[in-house]
């Protein structure tokens, strides 16, 4: 099965909106200024911090911090959502216009 992934990003706010159904592993990388939060919507996987490895079941919610480096593994196939904000994007755009997009982005 190949991986069913959507991006939807949103430049004037540094806002993306990642979800899908995913089959493979993502190895040890970072995000470069972005706050990551993520919801798993089926499965499970195994996120992996230089501070521990966590599993995350359907439902569970997971940060990860700027620069943070991380792997995700998982046995099966699993589906996930999750926002990925830029740390910079409040001071580029208040915060009722990113409210807003988010909000459009998850329409």
């Amino acid at each position: 099965t190949t991986n069913n992934i959507r991006y939807l990003y949103n430049a004037e706010t540094g806002i993306e909106l990642i979800f899908g159904k995913i089959q493979h592993i993502l190895p040890l990388h970072n995000h470069v200024s972005v706050l990551t939060i993520g919801i798993i919507l089926d499965g499970s996987v195994v996120l992996t911090t230089n501070k521990e490895a966590r599993t995350y079941k359907q439902n569970e919610t997971f940060a990860i911090f700027p620069y943070e480096p991380h792997s995700i593994s998982a046995h099966d196939s699993y589906s996930l959502l999750t926002l990925c904000i830029d740390k910079n994007a409040e001071n580029n755009v208040d915060i009722t216009t990113i409210q807003k997009h988010i909000g459009f982005l998850l329409m």
